[in-house]
């Protein structure tokens, strides 16, 4: 990278990493919900203990990854706070989404916040000894659902982010 943007100018430096930020911890989130989304098909692999350690190990993980989705877009409205503080002097001026990548992200937080619920009511269920066939199934039709939206956000992430960059 020489340092300047696309139109020749100087990148400043500042709004250029907050700005990276968000990409970078996104493409990390992908994987991790990629591997977690994996436990579908490995959880009809497994029998007996090992596979109670590692639907514990899901259910952890799934805790972790909602925190790790809220932390990932919080670090998006900072960076575009930082942006907007910079460029223009106030941190609501790049605030509010600017494309569908922007919405989305929200959007996906609410679905990951729902499929999240779906997981716990099923894990309540299975440990009350009641029927959690439903929440089970609804949760992995969510997760589906999820899957398909976060790699159709991370392709408008990429798209978004040279659209940043050049400006």
């Amino acid at each position: 990278m020489n340092g300047l943007g696309v139109s020749g100018e100087p990148l400043d430096l500042i709004p250029f990493l907050a700005l990276l930020a968000h990409p970078l911890l996104a493409s990390a989130l992908v994987i991790w919900v990629w591997r977690q989304y994996a436990w579908r098909k490995k959880s009809h692999e497994l029998k007996g203990e090992e596979r109670s350690v590692h639907l514990a190990q899901h259910e952890h993980n799934g805790e972790r990854l909602l925190w790790a989705t809220g932390g990932v877009i919080l670090v998006a409205f900072l960076g575009r706070a930082i942006s907007g503080w910079y460029n223009e002097g106030d941190v609501l001026s790049n605030l509010f989404p600017q494309s569908l990548h922007g919405f989305m992200g929200p959007v996906g937080f609410g679905l990951m916040v729902y499929l999240t619920r779906l997981g716990r009511e099923a894990k309540s269920n299975r440990e009350a000894g009641e029927s959690f066939a439903v929440p089970k199934l609804k949760h992995g039709r969510a997760a589906d659902l999820i899957v398909y939206l976060v790699f159709i956000h991370a392709f408008l992430g990429f798209i978004y982010t040279f659209e940043v960059l050049s400006t």
